[in-house]
């Protein structure tokens, strides 16, 4: 079975949207709806990616993923929002998130990025 691409978003349709689109791309996925929940999911470290919300319930996406880095979890990590501002752009470039895209998503930028990954 291939490593699964890790999505965290608090918003039902979007997260089951997108997770649809990338399993018609041949993608495994697994969602969470928290970073919280995230970072009990057992196989973290062996997943392909992770595509965080900034604006989550709990720790925010770029909370999970400084989170992420202080426990020396490395897997590349893509950030989302919604109301993306420079702050939280700026804070992700800092994290090495790969790439930072605005909602709506743009599904062939973001598929792009995940095969550049080798995906």
């Amino acid at each position: 079975m291939k490593s699964p691409i890790l999505i965290v978003e608090d918003d039902t349709a979007v997260r089951d949207s997108l997770r649809m689109v990338l399993e018609i791309y041949g993608y495994a996925v697994e969602v969470f709806a928290s970073g919280e929940a995230l970072l009990t999911y057992k196989n973290l470290g062996g997943s392909r990616c992770v595509i965080l919300d900034v604006n989550l319930p709990g720790a925010s996406g770029l909370e999970t993923l400084a989170r992420m880095h202080a426990e020396k979890i490395a897997i590349p990590a893509i950030v989302v929002s919604g109301r993306a501002n420079r702050d939280a752009r700026a804070q992700a470039e800092k994290l090495k998130a790969l790439a930072f895209f605005d909602k709506p998503i743009d599904i062939d930028a973001l598929l792009t990025t995940l095969h550049a990954l080798g995906t």
